[in-house]
């Protein structure tokens, strides 16, 4: 069989056909390794297009496996997570984050997987707080319902880009980055109605915005932090420094606003030691995530987290204000209710599990 790939420098943005070329020859097992790695280096070295991110997941998202989940015009689903790939070991910020929202009454879909650059991933944290990953997809939304928020592990709901996996692994290994590092975010098989991505190259801003609203989503914002000793930034709201949003809102994914968020502005003292934003491996993070849910740890990683459940409360149409979102969360915390979502995914996830 002759190996044809679309050509990445062909032309601006490859076109919706040759996408769907491009992602089948890609989950095809008589495709050579090779061909595969120089098709995705050349379109990362190019530079992915957001009709790319948007378009290879959609074709993507044709083959996913589909949770049951009801639709609510009043609470719109949330996902909030990040590209990863940052290296800056922080504690699992978002997955914490996903309680405190749950708390405080947003329904939540995660998506996610186990770690890749870190030594704890979402899936790992949770798997690591006797949370039962391997859901049944007709059980999805009872979890959802009762516990306000769920997880939905990757490769359970994405069998197709299991093909893909050993050479994403090989190109890794010799630090190649490829669309597939950008995609996770986009393929949430729930199809939330908002979502707070981070993002770990603060470049791909509009780009990830863009994609977003291309796939649908009702209102999105794309972050990335900035402030680290070393110059570098985080794939989430920061407290060590501004934050730079690019956002999008309704039907037009060419109208993005951009603007920066100062965490001294919204009543957070500004963090200039990263290193108490560190996490450990997932033992160790789930055992501070508790600590922190229970109202029993305050200081940046708490902030840290406060400040990005209010972000994505905010995204979901909960508050008119960032202000005003910052209060929610708080109280998400102090009135015990985002420790009692915890509870509650934990005892739906087992009864649900596979």
């Amino acid at each position: 069989m002759t190996e044809r790939f679309p050509e990445p420098h062909s032309r601006p943005s490859l076109s919706e056909a040759e996408i769907e070329c491009a992602v089948w020859l890609l989950l095809d097992q008589g495709i050579s390794p090779d061909s595969k790695g120089n098709f995705l280096t050349a379109l990362h070295r190019r530079g992915e297009t957001a009709e790319e991110l948007a378009g290879f997941a959609k074709v993507l998202l044709r083959d996913a496996v589909r949770p049951e989940i009801r639709r609510s015009s009043e609470t719109p689903l949330l996902e909030l997570c990040g590209t990863g790939g940052d290296r800056a070991g922080f504690l699992n910020i978002s997955t914490a984050a996903m309680f405190v929202a749950a708390g405080a009454g947003a329904r939540v879909v995660k998506h996610g997987n186990r770690a890749v650059s870190s030594r704890s991933g979402s899936a790992d944290v949770l798997e690591s707080l006797g949370i039962s990953l391997h859901l049944k997809p007709s059980l999805v939304g009872e979890v959802l319902e009762r516990a306000g928020c769920v997880f939905l592990l990757a490769p359970d709901f994405h069998p197709t880009v299991a093909a893909v996996a050993p050479l994403r692994r090989s190109l890794a290994a010799q630090g190649q980055m490829t669309i597939f590092n950008l995609l996770g975010p986009l393929l949430n098989p729930a199809y939330p109605e908002c979502q707070l991505t981070g993002i770990n190259r603060p470049e791909m801003l509009s780009l990830y915005a863009k994609a977003m609203g291309l796939l649908g989503r009702h209102a999105a914002w794309a972050v990335h932090g900035e402030g680290l000793h070393d110059g570098g930034g985080v794939d989430e709201l920061s407290i060590t420094g501004p934050s730079r949003v690019v956002s999008v809102r309704g039907s037009d994914p060419d109208e993005l606003e951009e603007f920066t968020i100062s965490p001294a502005d919204l009543g957070f003292e500004p963090v200039y030691t990263p290193e108490r934003l560190l996490g450990g491996d997932a033992l160790a993070n789930a055992s501070r995530i508790s600590s922190i849910l229970s109202d029993q740890e305050d200081g940046a990683a708490l902030d840290m987290i406060l400040l990005n459940a209010a972000a994505a409360l905010h995204v979901a149409g909960m508050t008119s204000s960032l202000p005003e979102a910052v209060g929610l969360a708080r109280e998400s915390i102090s009135s015990g209710r985002s420790l009692r979502s915890l509870e509650l995914l934990r005892e739906a996830s087992e009864a649900a599990a596979r």
